[in-house]
């Protein structure tokens, strides 16, 4: 939808909104947190799981984008950025080791991966932090969600109801180093009488990025509106980002790091301009018998342009363009009662969606006529069904989901043998599911097991290699099944404790992948995503801890970690004389993270937050060289709040206390024969200052 068409359906709310009274006793609305409900764990379900609630996430909140608030807050999660900020610029993270292309990510229930290479680009819809009501991480196989496979584990992401927040507005600003300067300004009608609500946010941030030439220049929108009557519930919600970045994809060789740390191997003028919007329509029926049934229906789109510079034959510098367009249109129907007979509680749900790619390649000062295009539609059909059952003390889970996945290809002509037939479609039946419980031994204390089974199918870059169909890998196209599908078996089990000091979690799990498609170290030609091949077995096992502790009524102890083991049973590479390797550690993969926060009030309006994060050693490919490793590194970071009054919060943060200097992703190549670690390095020492004014 364009985004003019988003404005003028958010304006028509907002008029509406207006035109009733602020008196909203006179109804008894019914809260609407169900339509997330089919997506996310049950606090007692028997799932690895943390959910940050809106007060964590706006502490920490400056305008950087979801991932690197995550990190923070759950164990298991480490993000990156190319520009090396930890706010914006194209970024991602990886849980457990494993990249967020096999993580299920959502918005209010829907999903926002891109279907066909299933990553997710915050940075093309910043300040979606802003909106956000609760995250829930689920680590791990977990309960079953909608569009990609939960392979790694799935973050699902809500955002604020407009019928909860109350009338008035507000502005952000925050500005510090690397020239961050952002302004968001929202307004909020508060529940009316007529039942309508709304709240729209307009944002825009800049930053001149860490490493050299990385800026990031954005703008996007926000807007939520709602309905509510006795049974009742219509929700619109709508995002709508504009994102253009100087690119910093190429990773450095670590005697470049330390010798310039802003190293950026990108030319000047290598950059992208790229839009991202989703429109979600939700309605929510409630029965007298306590059951909802919820639907939905959605649009999203993404598309741009994403220009290299590169030598040509006479040295003299040329411009390659890589644009491409999404479009995502589906639905999904979920019914929820707590209660269909026998004390049993049911969630079942059917999901479809089509999504079509568009991928072209031309050459400057011809960007009108691409010399490639070709076209990739993918389609699923999914339905899932979850049973509860408490036997006293004792709750059992119990789910099953089927997902059946159709990708078809239509190359460009001019790139394949003449008279090739048509590809054959793709096409993946997949059943998933998990059993467990959880066993109350007190009210405070309880014990949970389960056992979780997922498949994933392949990416388009996981069966190309590359960014084109042309003859070096027209035999993956012509013959399904070549790149393998990934298969995990999951088992998880840990104790939960809640008292009037805190709470502690602690889990343990073992992963067992069969056919996982893991990367192996290497970029593909184009140098920005990583090659991954289909290894025969490998493991993931270790313990996770998730605890908040109160040692005084100022101050609490907030701490997450992680200890794990990640191997390949063998892998044998190609055009290598290292022949077959076996119990290798992965790639990426860190034995060690932890972090532990200290927060005190010391004063009435004053909070003071103190951080170190630990993150361990990883690989950087398969053959485990000793030079090819990310070293360990530790940061600290602080963080003072003052609240001036009711109307008016400050936060000063500082990142990197210590001017570590670290990587928390990299990669290698081969020059002259000669193996090099490349990483992306990270912004030493750091400040940014945010106020936040709602008169």
């Amino acid at each position: 939808m364009p985004p003019i068409y988003v404005a003028a359906v958010a304006a028509l709310f907002v008029c509406a909104s207006a035109a009733g009274q602020t008196d909203s006793t006179s109804k008894n609305y019914r809260g609407s947190p169900v339509v997330v409900t089919a997506t996310r764990a049950a606090a007692t379900d028997p799932v690895a799981q943390s959910t940050i609630d809106a007060a964590t996430l706006r502490l920490a909140f400056v305008g950087q984008d979801p991932q690197f608030l995550l990190e923070r807050c759950t164990p298991s999660l480490v993000a990156w950025s190319e520009a090396g900020t930890g706010f914006s610029n194209y970024g991602s993270f990886r849980l457990r080791g494993i990249d967020q292309t096999r993580v299920n990510v959502t918005l209010n229930g829907t999903p926002l991966n891109d279907m066909i290479d299933q990553g997710v680009f915050f940075s093309n819809i910043t300040d979606l932090g802003n909106s956000l009501r609760s995250v829930q991480v689920q680590r791990g196989v977990g309960t079953a969600s909608n569009g990609t496979a939960s392979f790694a584990g799935s973050i699902d992401l809500e955002t604020a109801n407009a019928a909860q927040q109350q009338s008035g507005a507000a502005v952000q600003v925050s500005a510090g180093s690397f020239g961050l300067r952002r302004l968001s300004a929202e307004v909020s009608s508060g529940l009316q009488s007529n039942g309508l609500a709304a709240t729209a946010r307009f944002t825009t941030f800049a930053t001149d990025g860490f490493r050299n030439h990385s800026g990031t220049n954005t703008s996007s929108f926000f807007f939520s509106g709602s309905w509510q009557g006795a049974s009742d519930v219509l929700r619109l919600t709508a995002l709508v980002g504009s994102t253009q970045n100087q690119l910093a994809y190429l990773a450095v060789p670590r005697q470049d790091v330390e010798r310039d740390a802003r190293t950026n191997l990108n030319n000047p003028n290598d950059r992208d301009d790229f839009g991202q919007h989703l429109v979600q329509l939700q309605h929510t029926h409630f029965f007298d018998d306590g059951s909802a049934l919820q639907s939905t229906a959605y649009y999203g789109g993404a598309g741009g342009d994403f220009f290299v510079t590169f030598p040509d034959e006479s040295q003299a510098l040329s411009q390659l363009n890589y644009p491409l367009r999404n479009d995502h249109v589906g639905a999904y129907t979920t019914y929820m009662n707590n209660d269909v007979g026998g004390g049993i509680g049911l969630t079942a749900g059917l999901h479809a969606y089509t999504f079509r790619r568009r991928n072209e390649e031309s050459l400057q000062p011809d960007l009108a006529t691409p010399y490639y295009s070709d076209r990739t539609t993918k389609n699923e059909m999914s339905a899932f069904v979850k049973l509860r059952k408490a036997l006293g003390s004792l709750q059992l889970n119990a789910e099953v989901q089927s997902r059946y996945v159709a990708m078809t290809f239509s190359p460009d002509v001019r790139f394949i043998p003449q008279g090739e037939p048509a590809f054959p479609t793709h096409d993946w039946l997949f059943v998933n599911g998990l059993v467990g419980a959880e066993w109350a031994l007190t009210d405070d204390l309880s014990l949970w097991a389960s056992v979780g089974v997922t498949h994933r199918e392949p990416t388009r870059f996981d069966l190309l290699g590359g960014t084109q169909i042309n003859e070096a890998n027209i035999n993956v196209i012509r013959r399904p099944g070549t790149v393998r599908h990934e298969r995990v078996t999951d088992v998880e089990y840990g104790l939960r404790h809640r008292s009037f000091w805190g709470t502690v979690a602690v889990n343990g799990f073992f992963m067992r992948f069969a056919d996982e498609i893991a990367p192996i170290g290497q970029f593909i030609e184009q140098q920005f995503v990583q090659l991954r091949k289909n290894v025969p077995a490998s493991t993931r096992l270790g313990v996770e801890v998730d605890a908040t502790v109160a040692v005084h009524e100022n101050v609490r102890i907030v701490a997450s970690g992680t200890v794990m083991r990640a191997s390949i049973d063998e892998y044998s590479p190609e055009n290598a004389d290292v022949g077959t390797l076996r119990n290798v550690a992965a790639v990426l993969t860190p034995s060690v993270l932890g972090n532990v926060a200290v927060v005190a009030t010391p004063f009435e309006g004053v909070d003071v937050e103190v951080s170190a994060r630990h993150l361990g050693a990883m690989w950087l490919e398969l053959t485990n060289d000793a030079t090819m490793q990310l070293p360990a590194s530790t940061v600290l970071n602080a963080r003072l709040g003052y609240v001036l009054s009711n109307a008016i919060r400050a936060n000063l943060h500082l990142y990197n206390v210590l001017d570590a200097l670290y990587a928390t992703n990299g990669a290698t190549d081969t020059v002259d024969g000669r193996l090099r670690a490349l990483w992306f390095v990270q912004a030493p020492r750091s400040v940014v200052i945010a106020v936040e004014v709602r008169p």
